[in-house]
């Protein structure tokens, strides 16, 4: 009998734990307005719109976090280091983005299951064959702001072909209700293939 019950309580907690953790990795709905207006403001110069002329942004449904790289020198670290703080904090979870991007073409949200239909065998002709003029896909992280939300930090990231992508962060300033890049000093990173 005492055998029986302690398998029950283990039972019972290790279920307990594994809602809990199930309930973590659930993603939640991104409903931040202000994120959106940053990533409006940075898609139409990501290399799909810009270079690749797309006509359609294939964008991940979920959120992704890239590694903080952002190291802004002395003069910048007060303006720039809350945004990488919230930055941080923001993407310790994954968000489902919602359909609210401002940009000048449409936008098709996509899950990773639709992107693995989409690329038959790992192809990309399969991939432009569904989802054609896209210039491949773009992956965005949560965005961090400083504290009166007039700074922020975001990655983007794009997959267009076998040797094809890149990615980077971007820090930006709201300057008269517009997003604009800040062209501060410091390190960063970004990749290209």
């Amino acid at each position: 009998m005492m055998t029986r019950i302690v398998l029950l309580l283990i039972a019972s907690v290790l279920l307990s734990q594994s809602v809990t953790s199930s309930q973590r990795d659930q993603a939640t709905a991104y409903e931040d307005a202000d994120a959106y207006e940053v990533y409006s403001a940075i898609l139409p110069f990501e290399w799909p719109m810009s270079a690749a002329k797309a006509k359609m942004l294939v964008i991940r449904i979920k959120t992704r976090a890239y590694e903080m790289c952002l190291r802004p020198n002395q003069e910048w670290k007060e303006m720039i280091e809350p945004a990488i703080a919230d930055y941080e904090k923001q993407n310790q979870k994954t968000w489902l983005l919602q359909q609210r991007f401002g940009t000048e073409i449409p936008c098709k949200i996509v899950t990773s299951d639709e992107v693995n239909a989409a690329m038959v065998g790992h192809s990309w002709e399969g991939f432009y064959k569904t989802y054609p003029d896209s210039g491949g896909w773009i992956e965005l992280s949560a965005v961090g702001f400083n504290a009166d939300r007039t700074v922020a930090v975001v990655y983007v990231g794009h997959l267009c072909g076998l040797l094809c992508g890149g990615g980077r962060f971007h820090v930006l300033q709201k300057t008269e209700n517009k997003w604009l890049p800040v062209d501060w000093k410091g390190s960063s990173c970004m990749w290209a293939s």
